[in-house]
């Protein structure tokens, strides 16, 4: 069967087009109107799936931002990352108007999802991705872990630091409010002018240019403990980082050292877009 993965994040709608052996054949991406509210972002998602809908596909499956249902496919909650997504038919939608079956799960799932293809024997990874907020999921004694929100291990909206930055969910001292894109471009830009995003943030950092050197040492520190704080919870066999944030390699192998337990997604930033066809886990 050809199937349609499609990645929805705050940043950038990623799409994918699987051959009949599970091989991608096709990739698009468009910005995501995050700000714009519900109906803009169907638009972009639909014009995703068009650019790469062929008459022969049997299965759209969709990695998206929030708190997932994925038996009923709804975003139950969103953050103000994607503005008026909460309540969200996504699966509804996108089958009213494909005609096909639609299957949708939160985006740090999906990313766990398509990377344990390399970890086929492997019962406990946390995956844990740093885009335009910072997604968790872990799989548990062969279990993606579930709960009342459908994907329990939430480390984005774990306290990183007490009284600390307010995060979008409403706390304080979120994980999120430290260690996504979004926040590391902030603390940077307190700091430094015309800095745009994170790649010139690293870019700066490794010119030598000392307040964007501080920013990533922040990053790494903050890192380490929430690293840490997944190794005492869970003790998973692998904890696996991806998103765009970790496109610095030199960064992220400086975090990593020699911790065999840590390793960078081997898919990148597809990892949530082969993630999405995945149907069961």
């Amino acid at each position: 069967m050809k199937k349609i993965g499609i990645d929805l994040g705050g940043t950038a709608i990623k799409g994918g087009r699987f051959g009949e052996r599970g091989q991608l054949v096709a990739e698009f991406s468009i910005p995501t109107p995050a700000r714009a509210g519900r109906m803009p972002i169907f638009q972009a998602l639909f014009c995703a799936i068009d650019k790469l809908w062929t008459e022969d596909t049997g299965l759209i499956g969709i990695s998206s931002a929030g708190d997932i249902d994925p038996v009923n496919g709804v975003c139950v909650h969103a953050t103000d990352n994607l503005m008026g997504w909460t309540g969200a038919d996504i699966c509804g939608e996108v089958e009213r108007r494909y005609h096909v079956r639609c299957i949708a799960d939160n985006d740090a799932v999906s990313a766990l999802k398509g990377e344990l293809a390399f970890y086929p024997k492997a019962e406990n990874v946390t995956m844990l991705t740093f885009g335009t907020g910072l997604g968790g999921a872990s799989l548990v004694n062969g279990q993606i872990l579930r709960g009342a929100r459908f994907d329990a291990a939430r480390w984005g909206h774990t306290v990183l630091v007490p009284h600390g930055l307010r995060c979008n969910c409403g706390k304080r001292g979120c994980a999120e409010a430290y260690l996504s894109a979004t926040a590391l471009v902030k603390q940077g830009q307190k700091r430094m002018l015309g800095l745009v995003d994170c790649k010139q943030l690293f870019d700066r950092a490794a010119s030598g240019e000392a307040e964007a050197v501080d920013v990533i040492h922040r990053f790494e520190d903050y890192l380490a403990i929430l690293i840490d704080n997944v190794r005492t919870v869970l003790a998973p066999e692998y904890i696996i980082l991806g998103g765009g944030v970790t496109k610095s390699a030199a960064v992220m192998q400086e975090i990593i050292g020699g911790a065999k337990d840590v390793v960078l997604a081997r898919r990148g930033a597809l990892a949530g877009v082969y993630g999405a066809i995945v149907e069961r886990l």
